[in-house]
């Protein structure tokens, strides 16, 4: 597994914990705070944020917010 998928897999299952579903907001900072405290920096994690909007799954919202599109890949 590359460092980016990691970092996907990290994303995606603090997503899930979220109990993120489409048409919910997520404030970024309840997504990023765990995800650096478990050592993953910013930019990684902005990096795979990134990935997950090309991919239509999720798109940034005012206030610092990110909304899920569809549901997450298991």
């Amino acid at each position: 597994m590359s460092k980016f998928e990691e970092i996907e897999a990290a994303v995606l299952e603090r997503l899930r914990t979220m109990k993120a579903a489409p048409e919910v907001r997520i404030n970024l900072l309840d997504l990023g705070v765990p995800l650096n405290a478990a050592g993953y920096s910013q930019e990684e994690i902005m990096d795979v944020l990134l990935a997950l909007e090309q991919e239509k799954l999720v798109a940034f919202a005012a206030g610092n917010r990110l909304l899920i599109l569809k549901d997450l890949p298991q």
